[in-house]
Parts: C-alpha cells; structure tokens; sequence
C-alpha cells in the first residue's frame, strides 16, 4: 500500500457518514491552507491550495465554515429553534412559514423521492427511534416497524408557497439525507467566489474537489466494505466533481447473524439488503448524497439505471462482493493491488 500513498497527493478512505475520511498526506502540503472543525454531528475538513494568498485562503474557509454553521441552524431538526423543527412541532396542527431556500430544498427532495421510488423519503424521521444502534440494540419487532412505517411518505407533505404542512402528528422531517450535501456545495461555492478554485471539502465523508493539490490531481480512495477501516478497494481522481461513499459497515449491529446497518428502506421499514456499499460521482454533493441512498435500497439494476438517466457515475458492491458500475466509473476506478 505504501507505494500507492507514495503516488498520491491526497489520499483518502472514504469511510462514510459516521466515521468520515481518513486524510493521509505523504508529500509536501506547503501552499496549502486545511482547517477541520466539528459540525452537523460530524467531523469538516476544507482545504484550499493557493500558496500567493495564504491569508486570504483562511479568510475564505471562516467564510465558509460561517455558511455551513447557518444552513445547520436553518435546516437541522435536532435544533428545536430551527425552522424545520417548527415544521415538525406543528405537524398535525397547523402550517409553518418557512424561508425559501428551505422550501426549495424540500420541494427538491420531494423530486428525488419520485425519481427514488420513494427510497429516498425525508419523513423517515416519523419512524421515531426504532432503529437505534447504540450498546443496547436490539431488532425492533414487526408489528412497531409497521407502526412506525405508517408516518412515512412524502407524498403527504403539503407545500403552498412558503408554507410547510405535516398533516398527521406522528409525521416529522429529517434532512440529513440532503442537508449535508448541500452544505457542501455551498461551502464550495463561498470559495469559489472568493477566487479559489483549488480545494476540496469534505463533510464527513460527503467530499467535492475542484482543481487540484499544488497541480496533482485530488485522489480520493474508497473503502473495502468487507474489509478494516482505511483498507481501500480502490482510488478515482474527481475533476470538478463530489464523490460520496456509505455502506452497511457504518452503523451496523448483527444480531443471530443477522447485519441490521442505519440504510434503511423506508417503504419496507427494515435496513436495505441490496448492497454493502455504493459510491458515486455527482456534479453536487447533494445529488451525490441522495442518489447514493437511492441506488443502495434499489439495487443494481434499477439503481445503476437511475443513476445513468440522473448523469451521475456509480459503483455498488453487493453482500456477496460482486461490483456493479457504470461504464464511467469503471473507467475512473483504479482497483487497489492486494500486494501494495
């Protein structure tokens, strides 16, 4: 593996939303500007290479980390002041008006469920705390699945302008789904209208490059879902584009041999069983973000064929190992020498 880092200017092991990317630099970082900090329940990193505005570099990651801290505050339903908290407070009860951006984003997410088949739901969070994989998991049984399956579906989110309407008490809204990959792109496009246009962000696992590291381009590595964290399958170097990775080895239990892992299909209510890991090359992080989760619960037929009508580039590895991808990803994926 070490003559793989030796090659590198960047290396990563995309490990997902929980546990992010493992940022391994072997050469010279000088001209470079990297800050990380702990936001939306995970860990940021920008970088931005410009060694001519070292100083203006920092200025615009502040800038940047001040524009993820306000879409945080704006769309995170874990913040009861927020304004998508408010939604959910009023489910049942009554409309809330909520800025527009918001309701763009919603009105999106909306669009992504019909293109998902409804795999991609973000009034998943109406199934409450069913699936909770900390020390004490344990599977939920039918009948609460079912119960708490009833909450779910976007189609009864009631939208009038600005206006947001749950009508049914149990629903309520997550957007972690499409939050974090919008966060982002716009984190991106704070820097580029500073005038860089070398960096990368990387939210957690959800990561968009553009240009390159002191003129080598971004190398990001994909980690081997069957294998230890930071054990690549394999490395794409992204041009202009997001790369986002998630897998069943995130958040997982196994329980009688059974793995229970945080995707879960909403339409069924149980972890999807379709894939162990899926990554794919957006043009945004927040298209990256969701079609990724709507390829992994559909499968590899539908979901590569949705991923092609979407213009996006995608691998799947399935339970039993087997890859799936588009002909662009195939072509962009350099697969890791078991010997290096």
């Amino acid at each position: 593996m070490a003559a793989l880092w030796r090659r590198t200017a960047l290396s990563l092991a995309v490990a997902g939303l929980l546990f992010g990317l493992r940022y391994v630099p072997r050469e010279n970082t000088s001209g470079t500007v990297r800050l990380s900090r702990p936001l939306m329940g995970t860990i940021w990193t920008i970088e931005v290479c410009n060694e001519m505005r070292m100083a203006e570099a920092r200025a615009a990651i502040d800038q940047a980390y001040g524009e993820l801290s306000r879409i945080d505050a704006l769309m995170s339903e874990w913040k009861p002041d927020s304004p998508i908290s408010q939604v959910n407070a009023a489910a049942g009860l009554h409309p809330v008006e909520v800025p527009a951006e918001l309701r763009e984003l919603m009105e999106r997410s909306i669009i992504y469920s019909q293109k998902t088949e409804g795999a991609f739901d973000i009034t998943w969070r109406g199934m409450g705390r069913i699936w909770n994989f900390d020390d004490k998991f344990r599977p939920p049984t039918e009948k609460a699945v079912a119960l708490a399956r009833a909450s779910v579906d976007y189609r009864a989110i009631v939208i009038k302008g600005n206006w947001i309407y749950l009508p049914r008490p149990t629903m309520s809204i997550g957007l972690g789904g499409i939050a974090k990959g919008y966060a982002v792109d716009r984190a991106s496009g704070v820097l580029v209208r500073a005038g860089f246009h070398n960096f990368m962000v990387d939210g957690g696992g959800d990561v968009r490059v553009s240009g390159s590291r002191n003129g080598v381009p971004w190398r990001l590595g994909i980690q081997h879902p069957r294998k230890a964290r930071g054990q690549i399958l394999g490395t794409v170097e992204p041009l202009q584009q997001a790369l986002v990775s998630s897998g069943d080895y995130e958040r997982f239990r196994i329980v009688n041999g059974v793995r229970y892992h945080h995707i879960i299909d909403v339409r069924s209510g149980w972890p999807a069983t379709a894939a162990a890991a899926v990554s794919v090359l957006a043009p945004s992080a927040e298209q990256g973000v969701v079609l990724g989760k709507g390829i992994f619960i559909l499968g590899p037929e539908k979901g590569l064929a949705l991923a092609r009508a979407e213009g996006v580039e995608a691998l799947l590895i399935d339970r039993e190992g087997r890859q799936f991808a588009t002909d662009g990803f195939r072509a962009a994926l350099e697969i890791q020498n078991e010997n290096q």
